[in-house]
């Protein structure tokens, strides 16, 4: 099974960022546009896994997230990687939340690392993929149309670190949740009933 582990997005928000890039969409390069649906934040891309597996990587996400309490995102600011000449990714951006999703990935990587799974080498670049370049390129016209969205999110409730199933089709990729690890809850306040 091919799969990732990623914080999924409130419908909401992919609706929005949805009806963004239908307006954007015509200035850009030829690409592959990312469906609402599938919007997400990827913490760590696994692969394929065997179903033994499962389980285990449940585990390493429970250990991961339980060092965590849930937080908030807020999405915004539009870029490209590697850059706006040589584009390949077309992306948006974390604003908010940035650093307490930084560290939830780093202790996935670690506690995944246990079970066998590369440690990540490269730095943790949090973002939501929105379109893949068909070939590397400048990406000035969509750039130019991007930065005439002026899209700050609302906060968004991370409470859950989702795995992922991804699925491989000539129309494009389809994500399903296998199983999920919940952040720890916030401690109760004295006053609380």
């Amino acid at each position: 099974m091919r799969s990732f582990i990623a914080i999924n997005l409130p419908d909401t928000i992919k609706q929005e960022i949805g009806e963004i890039m239908e307006r954007i969409r015509c200035a850009g390069p030829p690409a592959r546009w990312v469906p609402p649906e599938n919007l997400h934040v990827t913490v760590k891309f696994l692969d394929e896994i065997r179903d033994d597996q499962i389980r285990p990587v449940i585990g390493a996400l429970t250990l991961a997230a339980g060092e965590h309490h849930p937080f908030e995102l807020r999405l915004g600011g539009f870029g490209f990687f590697p850059n706006e000449k040589k584009a390949r990714i077309f992306w948006i951006g974390i604003e908010s939340g940035f650093e307490t999703l930084k560290a939830l990935a780093r202790g996935v990587d670690h506690q995944t690392a246990t079970l066998g799974f590369a440690l990540e080498t490269r730095p943790f670049s949090a973002h939501i993929t929105l379109a893949r370049l068909r070939e590397p390129g400048p990406a000035d016209r969509l750039a130019k149309a991007a930065s005439h969205v002026q899209y700050l999110s609302a906060m968004i409730p991370v409470t859950q670190v989702d795995l992922m199933r991804s699925v491989l089709s000539p129309k494009g990729a389809s994500y399903s949740i296998v199983d999920f690890a919940p952040l720890r809850p916030a401690p109760r306040s004295p006053l609380s009933p």
